[in-house]
C-alpha cells in the first residue's frame, strides 16, 4: 500500500461516517453523532490495542501503552455522553464522569507525545517553537477572557463549570503545540526509508490529534458567531480525527508487515497489483459519492416532509371506489418548541388512524391521508414546508405549532386559497377576520389577562419580564404589561433575548449555559435595582419561552438574586418534560415557586389517557397533553368537513369549492363537534371563545422526593364573558 492509498481510505472512511450526520435530519443528528463518534473512537482504540499487543520493538512499548490508554478512555466517555445525551436526554453533572475520562486522556496523549518529541532527533528551532507558543498564548488569553466574561464564579457550580470550560481549551493548546513541532521535527528526520514509513504513520496521529483540536474550539466559534445551527459540525470533525489515528495504526501494521512482525495484512497485500489498486481507488470516489446520495434519499425518506403527494387532493381508487382525501401538517418537530411539536404530531397521526377506522365502520367511500411539513420552530422553513404541501394538491393544513411559523405562511395561505386550522399558535397579532386562518385555541389576550389576575391576587405589584422576541413573545408581554398596568402595578423594562432556532436552544450542552449567562446577568442587574426600591415580596419575574426554558432555570442557579422572587411563565413552558428531567432546573422551579397559565382540558377522558399512551410508547417519556389533545380535535373537525363536501359530490375540493364557502363548512363543523377538548366555539377571527385555564407548578414527587412532577393547581377560570 502506497501512502497515497491510504489517504484515499481516510478520506473514504470519513466520508462514509460523516455523511450519516451531514445527510441525517436536524432531528437525528444528534443520535447519529454520537453514533459515530463511538464507533470510529471503539475502533481507533482496537488497532491502539492489537498493536501494542503485537509489538515487538520495546523502545516503543511506552508510548504505544500510553496511546492506548488515552484512546480507551475517550471512548469509554463517548459512551456516557452517549448515555446522557441520547438515553438520557438530561444534563450532565459538573464535572460529570465523562469530564474526568476526557481531561485525563488528554494528560495521558501529551505525555505519549512529550516522549516522541524527546526522541526526535532533530528538533525545531527555538525561533520556530516560540512563534508556536506565542500563537497560542494569545489563543489562550483571549479564550480565557472570553468564558471569563460569559461565566459567572460566584458559586461552586459556576466555578466549577468555568474551570472545566477553560482546561478543555489549555489541554487543546498543549496537545496542539506538541503535533506541531513534532510534525515540524518529523519533516526533518528522513535520513532512511524505514524512518520515512513511519513519519507518515506519525503523521496520520498528529493530524489526527489537531483534527480535535478543531473540533473542540469549534464550540468557542459558536459562543462568537452564534451559528447555532452548526453545532453538529464539530461532530464531523471530533469523529474524523478518530479515523486519522486509526489510519496511522493501519499503515504502522502494514509497516510491521513488511519487517515480517506482524502478517495480517500479508494475503491483502499480495492480492492486488498496482492496477488493481487503481481501480480500487476509482471504486472507493465512486462509493462515497453513491454513499452521499444514498444518505441525503435515507434522510429526506425519514424526514417526511412531504410524502408523495398528489395534484388532486381527491382521489378515486378504481379497485374499491374509496376516495383519498390528504390533510396537511406542519408541525415543529425540530427546533426551539419540538418537545410540543412532535406530540402534536403523535396525536394527529393517532387521529387519522382513529377517523378512518371510523369512516371504514360507517362504510363511507373517504380515506384521510396525512401528509407531514416539518416548520424546524423557524419562519423560513415554515414556507418551505407550506410550499411542498401546495405542490401536493393539500388545501387544509393542521398548524403550524408556533405564532411565528403562523405568521411566515398566512399571506401565502391567503394568496393560494389554502386554510390554516392551528392547535396551538396564540399570538393576538393574528386575531384578524376574513382572512384564512382559525385556531382551536384562544388567543393571549385571555391568557395575558388571566396571568396578570394571578400575579396581582398574589401580591405582585411589580413584574420584570424576560421573553423570546418573537411573535408570540412579543405580543404576549406587550398584552400582560397592558392588562397589568391597568391594575395599578408597574412592569419594569425587561430583557429580550434572540430566540435561537435549532435543537441548540433546547440542548443541554455546556455552552448553551455560557451562552445564556449574558441574558441571566442583565436580568439579575435589572432585578437588584427593582428590589432596592420595592419590597422583594412584590416583584416577579414573567418568563416567556419555548424549550430553552430549561437551561435558563438551570442557569439560574448561579445567580442568587434571581432565587429570590417568584416567577411565572407561559402556556409555552407548562407541563414542559425537560424542566423536571433535570434535578437542577426542577430545583430552582420549585424555589421560585414557576407558575404557568395552560388552556384547560378534560384530561382525565379516556381518549385523552389513550393520546397520552402513545405519546409516552413514542417519545419514551411524557409530555404536555394540552396542545395535542387540540391537534387531535383539529383533524376530526377537518377531517369531518371533508367528509361533507365528499358527501355533496365534489370530485376535487381544491376547484369545486370556494374558499368562502370551505371556510363556512369547517366553522359549521367545529360548532356541532363535541370532542375531548369540549366545544370548539369561534369568535369572528376565527379563533376560539371560550378560556378557561389552569395554573401548573413543578413539585416534589410525593412517591419519591428525589424526582419532580407537574402539579394542577385550579385557581379559578376566566373567560370572555367576564370581560
Amino acid at each position: 500500500m502506497r501512502p497515497r492509498d491510504l489517504y484515499i481510505s481516510i478520506i473514504l472512511a470519513i466520508a462514509i461516517g460523516d455523511s450519516l450526520i451531514i445527510f441525517s435530519t436536524q432531528e437525528d443528528k444528534l443520535f447519529f453523532a454520537n453514533l459515530v463518534l463511538n464507533i470510529n473512537s471503539s475502533i481507533a482504540a482496537s488497532l491502539a490495542i492489537f498493536v501494542t499487543i503485537k509489538e515487538k520493538d520495546k523502545s516503543n512499548l511506552k508510548a504505544n501503552i500510553f496511546l492506548v490508554v488515552g484512546l480507551v478512555l475517550w471512548f469509554v466517555a463517548n459512551i456516557v455522553w452517549a448515555y446522557y445525551e441520547v438515553i438520557l436526554h438530561l444534563m450532565a453533572p459538573v464535572p460529570s464522569l465523562a469530564d474526568v475520562l476526557l481531561l485525563s486522556a488528554y494528560s495521558i496523549l501529551i505525555v505519549r507525545l512529550y516522549i516522541e518529541y524527546k526522541s526526535l532527533r532533530k528538533k525545531p528551532t527555538k525561533k520556530f517553537t516560540g512563534v508556536v507558543a506565542g500563537i497560542i498564548v494569545v489563543f489562550m488569553a483571549y479564550i480565557f477572557s472570553l468564558t471569563l466574561d460569559l461565566s459567572v464564579v460566584s458559586t461552586i457550580r459556576g466555578q466549577l463549570m468555568f474551570a472545566v470550560t477553560v482546561i478543555y481549551p489549555a489541554f487543546n493548546s498543549v496537545l496542539s503545540f506538541m503535533a506541531i513541532i513534532i510534525l515540524y521535527g518529523l519533516r526533518k528526520e528522513k535520513e532512511i526509508e524505514k524512518d520515512m514509513k513511519h513519519d507518515i504513520a506519525w503523521t496520520c496521529e498528529l493530524i489526527g490529534f489537531l483534527v480535535i483540536v478543531l473540533g473542540d474550539s469549534w464550540f468557542a466559534i459558536i459562543v462568537l458567531t452564534e451559528f447555532v445551527e452548526q453545532l453538529w459540525i464539530s461532530a464531523l470533525l471530533l469523529s474524523a480525527h478518530y479515523i486519522m489515528i486509526a489510519g496511522g495504526l493501519l499503515w504502522y501494521i502494514r509497516l510491521a508487515d513488511d519487517s515480517n512482525q506482524i502478517n495480517i495484512f500479508h494475503k491483502i497485500k499480495n492480492t492486488f497489483n498496482k492496477k488493481k489498486k487503481t481501480a480500487v481507488t476509482t471504486i472507493a470516489l465512486i462509493l462515497i459519492f453513491i454513499t452521499s446520495i444514498a444518505g441525503y434519499a435515507v434522510s429526506q425518506a425519514n424526514h417526511n416532509d412531504i410524502s408523495q403527494g398528489s395534484n388532486s387532493i381527491l382521489e378515486v381508487k378504481s379497485q374499491n371506489e374509496i376516495k383519498e382525501v390528504s390533510i396537511g401538517l406542519i408541525s415543529s418537530l425540530t427546533g426551539a418548541w419540538s418537545s410540543g411539536g412532535k406530540s402534536i404530531k403523535i396525536a394527529v397521526e393517532k387521529a387519522q388512524a382513529d377517523v378512518n377506522e371510523y369512516f371504514e365502520n360507517k362504510n363511507s367511500s373517504i380515506r384521510i391521508r396525512l401528509l407531514v411539513g416539518d416548520s424546524k420552530t423557524d419562519p423560513v422553513e415554515s414556507i418551505h414546508a407550506i410550499e411542498k404541501l401546495a405542490d401536493s394538491g393539500v388545501r387544509i393544513i393542521i398548524g403550524p405549532a408556533t405564532s411565528a411559523a403562523v405568521m411566515s405562511v398566512k399571506d401565502y395561505a391567503n394568496q393560494h386559497g389554502i386554510i390554516l386550522i392551528s392547535p396551538s399558535s396564540t399570538s393576538p397579532a393574528l386575531s384578524i377576520a376574513n382572512d384564512n386562518l382559525f385556531r382551536f385555541v384562544p388567543d393571549d389576550k385571555n391568557q395575558a389577562q388571566f396571568i396578570s389576575n394571578k400575579m396581582w391576587n398574589d401580591g405582585i405589584r411589580v413584574v420584570i419580564p424576560m421573553w423570546r422576541s418573537d411573535t408570540f413573545g412579543n405580543e404576549l408581554v406587550k398584552e400582560m404589561k397592558k392588562n397589568f398596568e391597568m391594575k395599578g402595578g408597574v412592569v419594569m423594562e425587561g430583557v429580550e433575548y434572540h430566540a435561537h432556532t435549532g435543537e441548540f436552544s433546547s440542548s443541554l450542552h455546556r455552552i448553551n449555559f455560557i451562552m445564556w449567562n449574558q441574558y441571566l446577568k442583565k436580568l439579575s442587574h435589572i432585578l437588584e435595582n427593582a428590589t432596592q426600591k420595592f419590597d422583594p415580596r412584590e416583584v416577579a419575574i414573567y418568563l416567556v419561552s419555548f424549550d430553552e426554558v430549561t437551561p435558563i432555570l438551570i442557569q439560574s442557579n448561579e445567580h442568587q438574586t434571581l432565587q429570590q422572587v417568584k416567577w411565572y411563565g407561559s402556556d409555552a413552558s407548562a407541563q414542559n418534560m425537560q424542566i423536571i428531567r433535570n434535578h437542577d432546573a426542577a430545583h430552582f422551579a420549585e424555589i421560585i415557586n414557576f407558575s404557568n397559565p395552560l388552556f384547560q382540558v378534560n384530561l382525565t377522558n379516556s381518549k385523552a389517557e389513550i393520546i397520552e399512551g402513545e405519546i409516552e410508547k413514542k417519545l419514551h417519556g411524557s409530555s404536555s397533553l394540552t396542545y395535542p389533545i387540540l391537534a387531535y380535535d383539529t383533524f376530526w373537525v377537518t377531517a369531518l368537513s371533508l367528509e361533507k363536501i365528499s358527501e355533496n359530490g365534489s370530485s376535487d375540493i381544491s376547484t369545486d369549492i370556494d374558499i368562502e364557502s370551505l371556510k363556512k363548512i369547517i366553522n359549521a363543523t367545529a360548532a356541532d363537534y363535541d370532542g375531548i377538548s369540549g366545544n370548539i366555539v369561534l369568535n369572528a377571527a376565527g379563533d376560539r371563545i371560550n378560556a378557561n385555564y389552569d395554573i401548573w407548578s413543578v413539585a416534589q414527587s410525593q412517591d419519591d422526593h428525589e424526582n419532580y412532577v407537574w402539579k394542577q393547581n385550579i385557581e379559578g377560570n376566566y373567560s370572555q364573558s367576564h370581560n
